[in-house]
């Protein structure tokens, strides 16, 4: 429907076109003053919003070439929104005086002819609300060609169509308000003045948040009771729309500040510069974010134990726990390769990728003693552990080398466990929000909440494998099966380490439970897109690692959201990229085992 009403318009215009060369050739000025009347429209609103809606199709679809002529048209979009002056600031006032000149829309033109001073106040407020929806309308087509640039951002690593600085509109209002049905409903609940109720820019909105941390050092500053009337008066109170909106922005401006870095390599002053400026941003949008009644649709309507929520507030919190795994963890680069759909790449990026933390050393080879990196000759020349060849754990000397190992925990891993910590939170607490990941009878998983899972998923597989290499030679694979509260473990793992691993064995007990009931019943395999074979393998119990399992079990999840052919194409990719975290697991205790023989 949309590529058909682009359709239509390109041909009228090529039509008009026609008339206009016949214009040119007349010489009374009847014609002349016709061709000027005719050549001052502007591009229509529903066009802009015909062509997003193509793209976004086009985006998220399994032609590939779809996608590529999709990413080309982009530029186009925001040409037709400046053309259609979307990005022009406005704001109507409850006093101001009805404008019937403006013509926006047809409900708008129905009222022209008529005669301002005798039309009766219900006329003007239905005009004036008929005025203010056409405006209110145009300022979110705008802002949802934002929201889908900045996920452009965080899916592909493509350069924003749209960029922060050059947003200059009002946030959009509560949505109570744009959704009254009539104008009576839009007067009784508050009207115009209401929409413009703590109104603010989208640039004051930003800066404020990006403010947050000097807010915190200010608050130090001041007595007790002067900070409890300072956090209530400074807090944002942005509508839902408008918290999503301010969400995707600060996935730009972190996208941006890496784009904007004058070196390819970070110091580790610089990245801790980066977090205390972007982490307090972050912190004071959750509270912008609570603050606002409007996210739930009814207090009566539960879902999983708890009111349910707005979708679109719902939407957020998803980019929310990606924005802070983001700040550790840098997935530009393998957001390239997911664009070109290279799945090995992607892997091999995740692995041995300079920029996933930029400032961090480069990983560990696979089986190498971590006891023994950067280790003197004298040192080097110390007796290999005994392996049982059966549990792939050593049975040799352990003592001083176990405590030289958890003195080695790198740089790179302790980034990406700070990753993993917001990684796992987000996955283990998506019911909460209504999106569980553990319910696979739910179908409309959204893109927020899906590129989430997808990302989310591949850092701590990522951090799991990271964690293998440095342990592998004491503890075999990482798994569920793994003692915890045993030596060696509790010697080489640290206190983060085992909490985290504990919260990865509670989310895949419960999505391996309903997998396996789904398998025993024949329903998934072909449908969650992942294969007979891993699903097999994961029910009978087969060790293949916590990196494996939840890339595998996050692939199930995916593959069975089937609203959007995209999450197809994660699905896939996490499959992939579980059989090499599976064989890279295996590698790293085996070349132990062999060194040691």
């Amino acid at each position: 429907m949309a590529k058909r009403l682009i359709q239509l318009y390109l041909d009228k215009r090529r039509k008009e076109n026609v008339r206009k060369a016949d214009f040119r050739r007349a010489s009374n000025g009847e014609a002349r003053a016709r061709q000027e009347n005719e050549s001052s429209y502007g591009t229509p609103v529903w066009l802009v919003q015909a062509m997003l809606l193509d793209i976004i199709y086009g985006h998220n679809g399994l032609d590939k070439r779809a996608g590529e002529i999709a990413a080309t048209h982009c530029a186009a979009l925001v040409s037709l929104a400046q053309g259609a002056e979307l990005l022009q600031p406005a704001r109507m006032d409850p006093l101001d005086e009805i404008d019937f000149s403006m013509g926006e829309s047809d409900d708008t033109r129905n009222f022209q002819g008529s005669d301002n001073k005798f039309m009766t106040k219900a006329a003007k407020e239905e005009a004036q609300w008929l005025r203010w929806k056409v405006m209110e309308e145009r300022k979110r087509t705008l802002y949802a060609i934002f929201v889908f640039s900045s996920l452009l951002v965080s899916s592909y690593n493509h350069t924003p169509a749209l960029t922060n600085s050059e947003i200059l509109l009002d946030l959009p209002c509560d949505e109570e308000l744009f959704s009254a049905p009539t104008c009576a409903d839009f007067v009784a609940r508050g009207g115009i003045a209401a929409a413009n109720h703590n109104c603010m820019t989208f640039h004051e909105a930003l800066s404020d948040l990006l403010r947050a941390n000097e807010k915190q050092l200010r608050r130090q500053d001041v007595s007790h009771a002067d900070e409890t009337n300072l956090s209530k008066d400074d807090d944002l109170k942005p509508s839902t729309f408008g918290c999503f909106i301010l969400i995707n922005a600060i996935h730009n401006y972190i996208w941006e500040t890496r784009q904007r870095h004058h070196s390819k390599v970070w110091t580790n002053e610089e990245t801790e510069k980066m977090h205390q400026h972007i982490q307090p941003a972050l912190q004071a949008w959750n509270r912008a974010w609570n603050y606002n009644n409007d996210r739930y649709i009814s207090k009566n309507f539960m879902t999983y134990g708890a009111p349910a929520m707005e979708p679109i507030s719902a939407d957020s919190i998803p980019l929310l726990d990606l924005a802070y795994v983001r700040l550790f963890v840098n997935l530009a680069r393998s957001k390239e390769k997911f664009w070109q759909r290279d799945w090995d790449g992607l892997a091999e990026e995740l692995y041995h990728g300079h920029e996933i933390v930029q400032h961090a050393e480069q990983p560990p080879i696979a089986g190498a003693d971590p006891a023994f990196v950067d280790s003197s000759p004298a040192q080097m020349s110390m007796a290999s552990p005994v392996f049982d060849s059966n549990t792939l754990l050593p049975t040799g000397h352990l003592g001083g080398r176990l405590q030289q190992s958890t003195s080695m925990t790198s740089r790179r891993e302790k980034h990406l466990r700070k990753a993993a910590y917001y990684a796992i939170e987000a996955l283990s607490m998506s019911n909460k929000i209504g999106y569980t990941l553990a319910d696979f009878a739910n179908r409309e998983l959204p893109l927020q909440s899906a590129l989430c899972v997808f990302d989310c998923a591949q850092v701590l597989a990522e951090w799991v494998a990271t964690l293998q290499d440095r342990v592998g030679w004491y503890l075999g694979v990482l798994d569920q099966n793994t003692e915890l509260n045993q030596v060696p473990a509790i010697m080489l793992l640290e206190e983060e380490d085992g909490r985290l691993l504990a919260k990865i064995n509670e989310v895949l007990s419960v999505t391996e439970m309903i997998m396996n009931l789904d398998i025993s019943n024949g329903t998934s395999s072909a449908m969650a897109g992942i294969s007979t074979r891993m699903a097999f393998q994961m029910q009978m119990g087969e060790q293949i690692g916590y990196g494996a399992k939840i890339l595998s079990v996050m692939a199930y999840t995916l593959g069975k959201a089937s609203v959007w052919p995209v999450t197809q194409l994660m699905a896939e990719c996490l499959e992939n990229h579980a059989g090499h975290m599976r064989s890279r697991a295996e590698k790293s205790v085996l070349a132990c085992v062999q060194d040691s023989r």
